[in-house]
């Protein structure tokens, strides 16, 4: 069950490139500063992974500050306690399935690390490196593709040519596809639906493409008071706790 205090704010956190470096623990000072923070907060996950990665990345005592963790890009809610509250379903159609073999046969990225399709709940994620990729092969991928931009071109296709379904890039080198609606954008609706009335949102792919967008898309349309922050990493997130007054910080 999803349950809100209308009087205190709702904190919305992303994990990879917000709490914590793609697929990288969080930074143990980071970790105790942000535990002291939250004590008094009310905070949320929402995440494109699942939550067995989001437990190796973010540490139990943290976790356990989080009244729901909203993860596969919300196809999945998890209590307080870690207990499944939600969940969604998603089948790959066929033709799209054959398409995105054809994309890691043909991309001009040669290094392929297995785990190429990976199903989540109400999802699927996709990466043309793979998800065996260790940081410094992931590091390698995302800087070429801020230069080739293909992860973008793929999402593109995947949108113009299955008008079902939406596919946004996530993370450091992959692309989250769900049903159309079955986003980030989920998250609001929830807390909006349990009587939240403000909430803030941190993440670092807040723009359209992105897959934080759909909660910027949700929060402009709802009728709560909101800020949202896209940063560039877990330093700017900390130093967003620390310094700007909608955190209690810079009073």
């Amino acid at each position: 069950m999803i349950t809100v205090d209308p009087n205190k704010v709702c904190y919305i956190f992303d994990v990879d490139g917000t709490l914590t470096e793609p697929r990288q623990k969080m930074d143990s000072g980071f970790a105790n500063e942000f535990l002291l923070w939250s004590l008094t907060k009310q905070c949320f996950i929402a995440t494109g992974s699942d939550y067995r990665k989001t437990q190796e990345q973010v540490p139990w005592d943290i976790l356990d500050c989080f009244k729901n963790v909203f993860c596969c890009m919300g196809n999945e809610i998890r209590g307080d306690m870690g207990q499944t509250i939600h969940k969604s379903e998603f089948v790959l159609p066929e033709n799209l399935d054959y398409d995105l073999q054809q994309f890691l046969k043909n991309s001009k990225f040669t290094l392929k690390t297995g785990n190429h399709i990976e199903f989540r709940t109400g999802m699927v994620n996709f990466s043309i490196i793979g998800r065996n990729a260790d940081y410094e092969q992931r590091s390698f991928y995302n800087m070429w593709d801020r230069e080739v931009g293909e992860r973008q071109m793929i999402a593109d296709h995947i949108n113009k040519n299955y008008p079902t379904l939406n596919a946004s890039v996530g993370g450091s080198i992959s692309i989250d596809i769900i049903e159309e609606g079955q986003d980030k954008g989920q998250v609001i609706q929830h807390l909006e639906n349990a009587g939240a009335t403000k909430v803030v949102f941190v993440g670092d792919r807040c723009h359209p493409g992105g897959n934080d967008y759909g909660i910027i898309r949700e929060l402009e349309k709802s009728d709560l008071a909101f800020e949202w922050y896209n940063v560039n990493g877990p330093d700017e997130t900390r130093t967003l706790i620390r310094t700007n007054r909608v955190f209690d910080g810079g009073k």
